[in-house]
């Protein structure tokens, strides 16, 4: 094999390996169908923001060109300290961590919260 195909080879494997972790980098939730075209999918992620995007990109991914109807959502925080407390740790981290230059703690979890919505397409 030359120069010219290894590289070429290379190339493709890596771009391959790219395209690869882009899509796990985002999370897809289960989405499930209720009765009276309702579908219910929970999106989680270590931000109340992040799980809720997770979960609205379901919902779009599911609804396809319609527009996504939140008919009810929920937001459940799981994190291993109650929610205010691992604020404030976090902050405290971070105000210590930029005077010593050691950098922040990361207490939160990939799973810290949940976003439960049921919607419909229309």
């Amino acid at each position: 094999m030359n120069t010219f195909n290894k590289t070429a080879t290379l190339t493709a494997t890596l771009a391959a390996a790219l395209a690869l972790s882009a899509c796990q980098s985002t999370p897809s939730s289960p989405v499930i169908q209720r009765a009276n075209s309702i579908y219910e999918t929970t999106g989680i992620g270590d931000t109340k923001v992040k799980a809720q995007q997770n979960a609205l990109d379901s919902a779009k991914t599911t609804c396809r060109s319609k527009q996504v109807i939140i008919v009810d959502d929920k937001v459940k925080y799981n994190g291993v300290l109650d929610e205010r407390t691992g604020r404030m740790v976090g902050q405290a981290g971070a105000v210590i961590g930029s005077i010593f230059g050691t950098g922040s703690p990361d207490l939160s979890r990939k799973d810290d919260y949940e976003y439960m919505i049921n919607f419909r397409c229309q």
